[in-house]
């Protein structure tokens, strides 16, 4: 089969490769990948990369084979799934399915093969059936979505009438500005001039206020919407070392500042602003685990998030070369490949 595989760190380092055809295991589904989204980190990559390997971690496709053992998915189940390949089982985060902080897990398009290619197998316990209202290329969404609702819900915990920042309207600042309305925060989201469609959509699905921060001043906008107290949650989700500065000056005292972003650079931090001065809470959010997707699909089948709009082409996977292009541009917001 076609799969595009990374073989080395370097920028042109991956390629367009026959390679033989996946088999499911014990436990394990063989997935026909039917989309798989382009994401940031195919492109720049990701700091627990291991090549050789097939990129692609945002799947939906038909399950078509099922590996011994294999209880709760059939033949023909729609699915999308996470990007969990393997886990020890044992240690303290995997009692409590936070798989994502697993020491030993190894990841799809990482440490295991990835989607790009025309068949995947993976573990049963991390594929999830599509809802009925979600199309494959929808679907291939879900894990951007899982983790902005990870940033969002389980990391962040935006309460209903809080005002929340997303600096970044990338394709996971326009998930976090979707969940974020979704639990009934006011949200202003943040970006450069060359981000004025972006923030458009944004407003489109849901954002209150747009702020151009070569225009306008974040904190002064952040506090003119609180009554001068400032945001009471930001979320940093472009990994631009700028960004942080400028989502750190909109939060208020005892605020909360999530980063989302990955960062490919050192990131210089004013410790006594942010400790000393505000007492500003700082959270990690890291990909995503199970509860993250369950709570993804129940967003989608209430109709609340709007993965379509973030769409902005879809090609064969023989041209990823030209997707990637556009992704690394910023021509596109969201390209999904079809193998």
């Amino acid at each position: 089969m076609k799969a595009l595989v990374r073989y080395g760190m370097g920028d042109d380092e991956l390629e367009l490769r026959d390679v033989p055809e996946p088999s499911p295991g014990p436990g394990e589904v063989k997935i026909k990948i039917e989309a798989v989204g382009v994401c940031g980190t195919d492109i720049h990559g990701h700091p627990s990369l291991k090549p050789p390997v097939i990129l692609g971690h945002e799947l939906a496709g038909t399950v078509v084979e099922l590996g011994e053992g294999v209880k709760e998915r059939k033949i023909g189940d729609r699915v999308t799934s996470e990007t969990t390949a393997y886990i020890c089982g044992k240690c303290r985060f995997c009692r409590t399915e936070d798989y994502n902080l697993c020491p030993d897990r190894r990841g799809i398009a990482t440490k295991a093969d990835g989607a790009f290619a025309e068949y995947m197998v993976i573990r049963e316990q991390s594929t999830h059936v599509l809802p009925e209202n979600i199309g494959f290329s929808a679907g291939a969404l879900c894990e951007p979505l899982a983790c902005a609702v990870h940033a969002v819900i389980e990391q962040g915990q935006v309460q209903s009438g809080e005002t929340a920042a997303v600096v970044g309207p990338g394709p996971l600042g326009l998930l976090v500005v979707q969940v974020a309305k979704a639990q009934g925060a006011a949200v202003i989201v943040a970006g450069l001039p060359a981000d004025k469609p972006r923030m458009e959509l944004a407003c489109k699905l849901g954002a209150d206020r747009a702020v151009d921060v070569m225009q306008e001043d974040l904190a002064e906008v952040a506090r003119s919407m609180t009554d001068g107290y400032g945001a009471d949650i930001a979320f940093e989700c472009s990994g631009a070392v700028p960004a942080v500065k400028t989502a750190l000056s909109c939060i208020r005292v005892r605020g909360r500042y999530v980063q989302g972003g990955i960062f490919h650079k050192e990131v210089p931090l004013d410790f006594d602003d942010v400790f000393f001065k505000r007492e500003i809470t700082m959270i990690g959010s890291h990909t995503q685990k199970p509860s993250s997707w369950r709570k993804s699909l129940q967003l989608l089948r209430e109709g609340k998030v709007n993965l379509e709009a973030l769409i902005s082409e879809e090609l064969p996977l023989d041209r990823w070369r030209e997707a990637f292009w556009k992704v690394r541009d910023r021509t596109a917001i969201k390209i999904v490949l079809k193998p």
